[in-house]
């Protein structure tokens, strides 16, 4: 990630769990469920249904709940409460890879995401 590579923590931070919160989403549009999902930048509500559909991983969720805490301090930074390092922020992308690891594996097993969007057209 360029931003993370150019010394710029909090935007790395803050990248990530948009990309986190995209891979979720897409897994609930782009696979046919009957749970609906509601407007929400929560990643755990989102994760939470997302479980419903698909096997659930039980070591993610202390990943899910990390990330939710660290977006949104990334995103409305109202405190000094956090020092992005370069190290805090290599362990939150690792987190975010995990995320991003279940949505490939779990949600879209050996099938090739081009054919998803055909069955959608």
């Amino acid at each position: 990630m360029l931003s993370f590579e150019k010394g710029k923590y909090q935007v790395s931070i803050y990248l990530a769990c948009l990309s986190v919160e995209l891979y979720l989403k897409s897994a609930m549009h782009l696979v046919p469920h009957p749970h609906a999902l509601e407007r929400t930048h929560d990643i755990i509500n989102i994760y939470k249904c997302l479980a419903k559909k698909f096997p659930p991983d039980e070591d993610l969720m202390p990943c899910v709940v990390r990330c939710r805490k660290y977006f949104n301090e990334s995103r409305y930074p109202a405190s000094d409460s956090l020092v992005y390092t370069r190290k805090f922020s290599k362990e939150f992308l690792d987190y975010t890879d995990k995320i991003k690891d279940y949505v490939e594996e779990k949600c879209f097993p050996k099938e090739d995401i081009s054919e998803i969007f055909k069955k959608q057209e």
